[in-house]
């Protein structure tokens, strides 16, 4: 019965998959590096494409992220530069995701008619304020 190997062992001993891995471990820790010098709210929409070459190849997923950060570049390779990575410029590429459908209407969640009865007769017992003027208006648009 032969043995099972471990994957990483597989990987390391044949050299084609040995230097994909090798690239992908360079670029996931460049990606790291490029996200946190991002700001949050758009780091993660952000990942290195290629750096095999004297620049560094970003793709990002909308033309707004790009030219933000095509504003950033020099930052970011100074930032680049002290974490000891050397690139001569940075490209960005916007790589708009295919087949993403646009995000499902959400269905509307409508209250019963008991549910509507013991809020109108909660509203009528209600004084005067913003929590019984809230209440009707609620009361108006669902009824």
């Amino acid at each position: 019965m032969a043995t099972m190997k471990p994957l990483k062992r597989i990987v390391a001993a044949d050299a084609t998959l040995a230097g994909w891995d090798a690239r992908r471990s360079r670029e996931q820790a460049l990606t790291l590096i490029v996200r946190r010098s991002l700001p949050r709210a758009f780091a993660s929409r952000v990942h290195v494409a290629d750096a095999r070459s004297g620049e560094l190849e970003l793709a990002v997923d909308a033309g707004a992220v790009a030219a933000i950060l095509r504003q950033r570049s020099g930052d970011l390779l100074r930032t680049l530069r002290a974490e000891g990575w050397e690139f001569t410029g940075i490209r960005v590429r916007v790589q708009v995701a295919d087949g993403v459908s646009p995000p499902r209407k959400l269905s509307v969640n409508q209250p019963d008619k008991a549910s509507l009865r013991s809020l109108a007769a909660l509203a009528r017992t209600l004084p005067q304020g913003p929590l019984k003027t809230a209440l009707e208006r609620f009361l108006r648009r669902a009824g």
